[in-house]
């Protein structure tokens, strides 16, 4: 038990370090020029391409670029003026981690909210063990739940420091597909694990 617990340590410092050294310093800002205009400017230390999106206030996405090749930074004017007044958010994703920054056209004016980053946590499953890696930037309330279908099998609330680790013996499940949830804030990720 004591080993299985070093390896699952070993293994999620390893994954946050890399997860960690992948997304650089990914840096989202929007710059209202008028009341109507605004520059966004992105920036990373290490070059990476760019998946920017605009996501309206019931999430559906309203605008999607992918930056062709890769860069350290991106700045480009940005036209508001035929969006609805309301709220919306950009996201810029790289290498499984993305920086969301709030935002609302209203009248006359541009209001920036504040930055959000999120990593994708990592799972892996090997020899029954299921490890789970995530590195919770906002500091949320992090569940993580397994299905057996749609039934709930178990759940714990886990750490809301920012690096959550877990690791679980799965050995004692009969053979079949499970789906592992962990449900960070409003973020809700998830893995399929097949018990043999």
């Amino acid at each position: 038990m004591k080993t299985i617990r070093t390896l699952t340590m070993m293994f999620a410092l390893t994954i946050l370090a890399n997860m960690a050294m992948a997304t650089g310093n990914l840096r989202v800002d929007i710059l209202p020029l008028t009341a109507d205009r605004a520059v966004v400017a992105i920036s990373n230390n290490a070059e990476s391409k760019f998946e920017i999106s605009i996501e309206n206030a019931n999430g559906e996405m309203i605008y999607y670029k992918e930056t062709e090749g890769s860069l350290t930074d991106y700045r480009k004017v940005y036209d508001f003026s035929k969006m609805e007044a309301g709220d919306y958010k950009l996201v810029v994703s790289i290498d499984g981690a993305a920086s969301e920054r709030e935002f609302s056209v209203g009248n006359k004016a541009i209001n920036v909210g504040k930055l959000k980053n999120v990593v994708d946590p990592v799972f892996t499953y090997n020899e029954d063990v299921l490890r789970v890696a995530y590195l919770n930037y906002p500091g949320e309330k992090v569940n993580l739940m397994i299905y057996e279908g749609s039934n709930l099998i178990y759940t714990k609330a886990l750490e809301n420091s920012f690096s959550v680790n877990e690791g679980l013996n799965l050995s004692k499940l009969k053979n079949g597909n499970y789906q592992v949830v962990l449900a960070a804030g409003n973020d809700v990720f998830d893995y399929t694990v097949e018990v043999k």
